[in-house]
């Protein structure tokens, strides 16, 4: 892989996770972490709403299959596209829980939305990013994607919150495009972070053990 490569990741991975989380900001109702998941998610669960439950954790998990399949795209490989699309789809479902647990719990606590946000943010980028790290068989590379996923979803989380001007809510009459907005600008620093990790550890990766993998 030449290292024009790892640009490639990026891109793919800003585009993927930009569009996904543009997506989620709308579904969100308004906060593209924090509010969006913890919200939906946990008024479900708190309020025995076991259908609302079973539809949205699949329709928010697409947000991170979506994100997932697009790096996969810098592969040139359709299998990697698929498994990454999987990867993805979980790793969104196991963090959207972690997101209701620190959003509740942190309310209560009484913390500022801008942290929450921050913070649900980089929880969520923390299990996607480790999940994505599954797909090249290595502990190092499964705990360094963890790690930025972690940092790049938390600082966009942080820049969502600044430019949403938390606890005020977004205008109503355009709900929709800020909403989108907000998701976008957070999934395109969580996904360009990603893309450029899983780009370095690809291209440093002997190319025995990636013909390997492929085949």
């Amino acid at each position: 892989m030449r290292s024009t490569g790892v640009v490639t990741f990026i891109f793919f991975g800003a585009v993927g996770f930009g569009i996904g989380w543009a997506v989620l900001g709308v579904l969100g109702a308004g906060f593209p972490m924090a509010g969006g998941v913890g919200t939906v998610l946990g008024g479900a669960i708190f309020s025995g709403d076991l259908q609302s439950l079973l539809l949205y954790t699949p329709v928010l998990s697409l947000c991170g299959a979506f994100g997932g399949a697009m790096l996969g795209l810098a592969f040139n490989d359709f299998r990697r596209v698929v498994i990454l699309a999987v990867l993805g789809a979980v790793g969104f479902f196991v963090g959207s829980f972690i997101v209701v647990a620190l959003f509740f719990s942190l309310s209560f606590a009484q913390v500022g939305y801008s942290m929450l946000e921050a913070l649900s943010a980089a929880s969520l980028g923390l299990a996607i990013g480790a999940l994505l790290g599954l797909s090249l068989r290595s502990f190092r590379g499964t705990l360094v994607l963890g790690l930025m996923g972690l940092v790049g979803f938390g600082i966009g989380g942080m820049l969502a919150a600044a430019l949403q001007g938390f606890p005020v809510q977004p205008s109503e009459g355009l709900f929709s495009l800020q909403s989108a907005m907000f998701g976008t600008i957070e999934g395109i620093v969580g996904g360009a972070s990603l893309g450029a990790v899983l780009g370095s550890l690809e291209r440093r990766r002997p190319a025995t053990q990636r013909e390997s993998q492929v085949n």
